[in-house]
Order: structure tokens, then C-alpha cells, then sequence
């Protein structure tokens, strides 16, 4: 019984993508501070910065989209919108 329950947990879950609009996006310096606060989370698999916005994807059993906000707070930065999915990939 414990075999199967451990195989249902052990499944790799869907990964979900994080769109967050930034106020000020662009400058150098925020954006790998950003960048960097975000990626030391457990769970996210990648960050990117396009289109005004960060794109994050992680593994949804890691982490969640409230943890990746406060780390982009934490940088210093102000988040204008954040939205998040499973189909949108990254630009």
C-alpha cells in the first residue's frame, strides 16, 4: 500500500508558468537581483525577462506563485500584475 502511494507522489507534476509584470523592468541591475532572488526558490526551473514582464516557470509541489511575488519583492522591486497557467509557454 505505502509502494503505491509513494509512486503517486513521486510523479513529476505539470509545470506552471508565471507571468509578473514589474514596475520599472529594464534596469540592469533590478533585473538580475530579481532574477536572482527568484531563481534560488526550490521548484523554479527558469526565469526569463520579456515583453515587460518576468516569466517564471516552476513546479507547482516546490513552490507557488505567492512565494515567487515576495521574492520579487524582496529584491526591492513592485509587481503592477501577475497571472498564472500550465499552457502559456515562455516567449
Amino acid at each position: 500500500m505505502n509502494e503505491e502511494k509513494d509512486r503517486d507522489n513521486s510523479a513529476p507534476s505539470e509545470p506552471m508558468v508565471a507571468r509578473i509584470e514589474i514596475e520599472e523592468i529594464g534596469v540592469a541591475a533590478n533585473e538580475k537581483e530579481m532574477t536572482d532572488s527568484v531563481t534560488a526558490l526550490p521548484g523554479v526551473r527558469e526565469v526569463k525577462i520579456a515583453k515587460g514582464a518576468m516569466h517564471v516557470t516552476y513546479d507547482p509541489l516546490a513552490t507557488t506563485e505567492k512565494k515567487i511575488e515576495a521574492a520579487v519583492r524582496s529584491s526591492g522591486n513592485t509587481i503592477k500584475a501577475a497571472t498564472a497557467d500550465t499552457e502559456t509557454p515562455h516567449p
